[in-house]
């Protein structure tokens, strides 16, 4: 008996000891980009990157060892075992000569540790059970918000090469009825080209390999985190449910859509005597219509949640979002048709002024929380975070009938997605779900008589129906000048900027 009590006791031993002789390889998953002349340096920048991350999340060194370009492409390579595996996410050419990747990849840290020591470098590794845990996940939003960053530098190089522009004149007009002073109406119409494709493309691909799946997005959850959704759509044919986990990855995602506001104004007028950007005479600019270029939802600032018309296309050009008005009209209406009452077809005649300066949507601006009046600096989330009933009818839960009323308003909610955005109800089963306690009896609204699940739509942007040869945006424009200027006018012509 005691020797049977010896040898377990040694085989214990022997179980307790193996991890000090042979310990378990160390994996950290990253997806990461790189910009390169071709796209195999684009692939060897974003691999260093990976290697950056990993090497500061879980090593710590007195020596700057990354600082050696020598080790910089050595440590890199695929054969030495520090980068385990490699999936290309997305390529694209963002400019001439100039390429940009993403990649999904898998970096032995234990194999890296390896490395390092074998230069001579004395190390720590940051490595013990719950810290390597605990550095991966904090590694993980690091390089989730990196990612972003790099996506979004990515669209906005494409973005300001994405449009092509004509201009269309009419006759001028007297200003005062003499023949001193006049204007002559123009418009300038904006359509894409392939470029927008692969913003898109790139986009969603990107966005798909860094997202969490639902699995990891409850696992992430139940550990006190917050996962931040959006519904993306490429085409009616390529969408997905993407979630992150930083609310500065969504901040960065909605300040570079509307960058586009900078990008579509990347033009010049010429006439023969100066050449001159829109947005250095803004009171001549009479209206700009842009709601076939509304790539995303806001939610309406006048609603509850419980609002008729809770959601609109918002406008990269207007701050004011009305679902019932949306300040524009049809481009085949002439701009005297826009003009009502002074308020351009809008309520509120303070928002009708276009922005001209994509920055000024970052800028800090008072608004009314209920209460009393706040500051707030940036684009404020929770007004772009859509949420969609899912099934509907609901079951009451005493076995009457529901508010038809309130589930009146949730169908309207629920089918304001227009052509554009229908593939969000597509994504339904994928998306994560919460009950959502508003459904009262019909009578003095104290007591519940339903619930209904919702689904977590979040940010949604689909660049559905944005495609090349489309006319996409339009703005209307008059020229004022003097006789003396108009006999000297010899044409009128668009000048693309190149940034």
């Amino acid at each position: 008996m005691k020797n049977k009590i010896a040898f377990l006791l040694l085989f214990l031993g022997v179980l307790n000891f193996q991890p000090l002789i042979a310990q378990e390889e160390r994996m950290v998953s990253l997806t990461v980009s790189g910009q390169g002349k071709t796209l195999e340096e684009a692939k060897h920048s974003a691999l260093r990157n990976a290697i950056e991350q990993a090497f500061g999340a879980f090593i710590s060194s007195k020596t700057e060892i990354l600082n050696d370009d020598l080790v910089k492409d050595e440590i890199v390579s695929i054969s030495n075992g520090n980068i385990h595996s490699v999936e290309v996410i997305s390529e694209v050419q963002i400019s001439e000569g100039r390429y940009a990747t993403t990649l999904k990849t898998t970096v032995s840290v234990t194999k890296l540790t390896s490395f390092v020591t074998s230069k001579g470098v004395e190390v720590e590794f940051k490595g013990s059970l719950f810290a390597f845990n605990i550095n991966q996940q904090k590694l993980n939003e690091k390089n989730e918000v990196k990612a972003i960053e790099d996506l979004c530098e990515v669209i906005r190089t494409l973005a300001d090469n994405s449009f092509i522009y004509t201009l269309h004149t009419s006759n001028p007009i007297s200003i005062d009825g003499s023949n001193e002073q006049w204007k002559i109406p123009m418009y300038i119409s904006v359509y894409a080209n392939n470029n927008i494709y692969n913003i898109s493309k790139y986009m969603n691909t990107t966005l798909k390999g860094i997202s969490l799946s639902i699995i990891d997005a409850n696992n992430y959850m139940n550990l006190g985190k917050k996962v931040f959704p959006i519904s993306f759509a490429a085409s009616e044919k390529d969408y997905n449910y993407i979630l992150l986990r930083n609310e500065q990855s969504v901040q960065n995602i909605l300040s570079t859509m509307y960058y586009f506001n900078h990008a579509l104004l990347n033009f010049k007028i010429s006439n023969g005597l100066q050449e001159w950007a829109i947005a250095e005479y803004p009171t001549n600019i009479k209206y700009i219509y842009d709601y076939a270029f509304r790539l995303f939802i806001k939610i309406y600032p006048f609603s509850d949640g419980i609002e008729e018309h809770p959601y609109c296309k918002a406008s990269v050009f207007y701050k004011f979002c009305s679902p019932r008005d949306n300040c524009n009209v049809g481009m085949a209406k002439e701009i005297l048709e826009v003009n009502v009452n002074g308020y351009y077809n809008c309520d509120l005649a303070k928002n009708v002024n276009p922005i001209l300066n994509y920055s000024k949507w970052l800028v800090t601006e008072s608004r009314w929380n209920g209460v009393q009046e706040e500051n707030l600096t940036g684009l404020n989330i929770s007004d772009f975070y859509t949420e969609l009933p899912c099934n509907l009818p609901v079951e009451p839960l005493d076995g009457n009938s529901v508010d038809w009323r309130t589930l009146r308003i949730f169908k309207k909610q629920a089918s304001f997605f227009n052509k554009q955005f229908l593939f969000v109800e597509k994504l339904n089963k994928f998306s994560l779900l919460e009950d959502y306690h508003k459904i009262r009896d019909g009578g003095n609204g104290s007591k519940l008589n339903g619930i209904i699940k919702i689904q977590k739509v979040g940010v949604v942007i689909s660049f559905i129906g944005i495609i090349e040869k489309t006319e996409l945006v339009r703005f209307y424009y008059d020229d004022m000048r003097s006789i003396d200027e108009i006999n000297k006018i010899t044409e009128y012509k668009i000048i693309q900027e190149n940034n």
